[in-house]
């Protein structure tokens, strides 16, 4: 009995948990992107993707 209401009380805290309390837009812009924006590529990186597109055209 003990197992049991250990595991329905697990049970509830991880669906609780689940249950975020977030703000999200109640409208949206059409053509309009709401996200972060995006990280700019190292040289490195540039490089490293460049030798790949490289490599893949053959």
């Amino acid at each position: 009995m003990r197992v049991i209401s250990l595991s329905l009380a697990l049970a509830g805290a991880l669906l609780l948990a689940g249950c975020k309390d977030t703000v999200r837009p109640l409208s949206y812009d059409k053509g309009v992107y709401g996200g972060k924006a995006d990280t700019k590529l190292t040289p490195g990186q540039l490089n490293t993707l460049r030798l790949r597109g490289r490599h893949q055209a053959r």
